[in-house]
């Protein structure tokens, strides 16, 4: 089996036993495999003891063709890779495959080992890339969020003169300085900070500068 951390497990499905047998012997030592006679338990096998990089089907076997298969797994999980390895080589069967099975690739048996087990590891490269760039994107659309969740943390929103005696506070401001640099009472101060501290859900000024940086509402570069 491939051992990089990433998904390496194959679903070889043929109504063919000899020709899962041979399957299994030029595959097991290079990739975790299971193997089904029947396309409706493959689908019962990929919703149950996913997940799968790739699944190789043939086409014609009972009960639902190697199209149709590929066809249900697509609307699954589009991210699982989709090889069709069949004696049958009809033209407009591999049109079919490709517009309706979304497949990755399509071989005709027999084809040597070895370069089965190349298109097999090329299909799970692709699965493992897809993997990849699609927590990429959910994180990338997950940043925005944080905003919202800064000011669900907070019984309110600050307001522009709490945000001003905030990053002061941060500064290391006493209450006479940030009045002083805010041209304001020191007793409109003490209320701004009586207000922060119950926005904030703080009793001190340490906690109150500690708990806006880990909010991201001051950021520590600009403080020091």
């Amino acid at each position: 089996m491939i051992n990089n951390g990433n998904c390496t497990k194959i679903l070889i499905v043929d109504d063919d036993d000899s020709f899962l047998s041979s399957m299994r012997r030029i595959m097991r030592s290079h990739f975790e495999i299971v193997t089904t006679t029947d396309p409706v338990q493959a689908l019962k096998i990929i919703e149950h003891q996913g997940p799968f990089a790739v699944v190789v089907s043939d086409f014609r076997m009972p009960f639902m063709n190697g199209i149709e298969l590929f066809s249900k797994i697509h609307n699954f999980d589009k991210n699982i890779q989709r090889i069709m390895l069949t004696g049958c080589a009809e033209l407009q069967m591999a049109i079919d495959a490709i517009n309706h099975g979304k497949i990755t690739a399509f071989l005709t048996k027999p084809t040597p080992a070895g370069s089965i087990r190349l298109v097999v590891l090329d299909a799970i490269r692709a699965y493992n890339q897809c993997i990849v760039e699609e927590r990429t994107t959910l994180e990338i659309q997950n940043k925005p969020l944080l905003g919202k969740r800064v000011f669900s943390e907070l019984h309110s929103p600050l307001t522009i003169k709490e945000k001003e005696v905030l990053f002061l506070l941060a500064k290391g401001f006493s209450n006479v300085e940030i009045a002083t640099q805010l041209h304001i009472m020191i007793g409109t101060v003490k209320t701004h900070l009586n207000n922060l501290f119950d926005k904030m859900d703080v009793n001190s000024r340490t906690k109150a500068v500690a708990k806006a940086m880990e909010l991201d509402l001051i950021k520590t570069s600009a403080v020091e």
